[in-house]
């Protein structure tokens, strides 16, 4: 199966499904992961910066520790707070999907307060309005006036190494906000395995989900 994960800043990916797309990687899945920023930082008001430069090179490192296929769309980036929806840029994000014929497609929630999430979110859905299964993440805990519905979960006890090691690729951001950043993801993700009987776990909120179309797709590439 080929999978499309779409962050709207350089570690969104690892935060909100790291530990998933190191799972599906390792059961033979290939997942691609698209930015849709450069994610050059800089945040004043809270001492946050980071170039673009940095940026790429640690997600470089973190996307090699859980198997994801970095990709750069056709398509020029802007920086951090200054994504749009644009027709232009969801209609290349749709040719790419229909080029790697991409199944299940992870996108940010589409009521994130982060202005750059909601509009990677409305480009993401749109783009794969024709994709059979489509699941949304969350990749900070600001809390709108509405609640995320996460009920589609993901056991990732055994790869919860792994997203740790992925996530501590970026060091820049750990400097920007301490290792707390980290640890209240992982947090999270202990409090969700408790709810399925495992030590941790990842939560989305679907879209739409068609497991049999999945299954099918699956063992008619197997026989």
């Amino acid at each position: 199966m080929n999978v499309l994960v779409v962050g709207a800043h350089h570690d969104d990916i690892e935060l909100g499904c790291g530990g998933t797309v190191a799972r599906l990687t390792e059961e033979g899945h290939t997942v691609y992961g698209v930015v849709l920023t450069n994610s050059e930082t800089h945040y004043d008001v809270r001492n946050i910066h980071r170039t673009k430069e940095q940026a790429l090179v640690e997600a470089k490192r973190a996307a090699e520790v859980i198997g994801l296929t970095l990709t750069e769309l056709d398509y020029p980036q802007v920086d951090n707070g200054l994504l749009e929806y644009d027709v232009e840029l969801m209609r290349t994000t749709e040719r790419f999907i229909a080029k790697h014929d991409i199944e299940l497609v992870f996108s940010h929630w589409q009521y994130d307060m982060n202005t750059d999430h909601e509009a990677a979110a409305k480009i993401t859905t749109v783009a794969s309005r024709h994709v059979p299964s489509v699941l949304m993440y969350r990749s900070n805990w600001y809390q709108p006036d509405r609640a995320f519905n996460g009920i589609f979960y993901v056991d990732i006890s055994r790869y919860i190494e792994k997203k740790i090691k992925s996530l501590e690729c970026y060091s820049v951001e750990i400097s920007n906000r301490s290792r707390e950043w980290i640890d209240s993801f992982i947090d999270h993700n202990r409090s969700y395995g408790f709810s399925i009987d495992s030590e941790y776990a990842e939560v989305f909120e679907p879209m739409r989900y068609t497991l049999i179309n999945l299954v099918d797709r699956q063992n008619r590439r197997d026989g």
